[in-house]
């Protein structure tokens, strides 16, 4: 993109490094060994709204990529509408591993059928002694961050911050402490988790 570009408010979406994904399992371990945190099972590619048609087929078209890419996976995709009105592509899978690259696919393949710019964030849900926590990667900012809901609007910072500093090194983490938005309601904690 050019000076003239930026004149004219012409601007390419900036796409995110989805590659950041693979980085996920490794510091996984570390939860799961340090802090006794597992996954549930699910991810959650969050979009702004989009063309519900558009939409449908997307994840049809998903949903064949999975099959194609082998049911061995285990991998399945659903859809999902939140209170706020964000449209959801939920992906399980009982293997992170797996998981992660379920997720990466989708995202790859929204960018490509030209949604980058309807691309949010994708939520990773774990489950530790103490509840539900997040793994945030917001594909603007190509970065991580923890969120940790408890109970109505309430968020555990001070857990929050721990996990920055357990997984810091493994993960690239967002430094803005005011970009760690929350993710109300991220339908990665279901009672249908792995």
């Amino acid at each position: 993109m050019g000076l003239f570009d930026i004149i004219r408010g012409q601007r390419a979406p900036k796409r995110a490094d989805l590659d950041q994904l693979f980085a996920l399992p490794a510091a996984a371990l570390t939860l799961e060994a340090g802090m006794d945190t597992r996954t549930t099972g699910h991810a959650g590619v969050c979009l702004k709204p989009v063309e519900a048609g558009l939409f449908d087929g997307i994840v049809r078209e998903l949903d064949g990529l999975l099959r194609l890419a082998g049911d061995e996976a285990g991998s399945r995709i659903t859809r999902h509408s939140d209170s706020f009105g964000f449209l959801w592509v939920v992906v399980a899978d009982p293997d992170l591993d797996d998981l992660v690259t379920a997720t990466h696919m989708v995202s790859r393949t929204m960018e490509e059928r030209g949604f980058s710019e309807q691309l949010l964030c994708a939520v990773f849900g774990f489950r530790g002694p103490d509840g539900p926590l997040d793994l945030v990667y917001a594909y603007k900012r190509g970065r991580f961050y923890p969120f940790v809901p408890r109970g109505e609007q309430r968020r555990d910072n001070a857990l929050e911050l721990r996990l920055q500093a357990a997984l810091g090194g493994e993960l690239p983490f967002e430094p803005e402490l005011e970009r760690w938005y929350p993710v109300w309601d991220a339908p990665v904690h279901g009672d249908d988790a792995l």
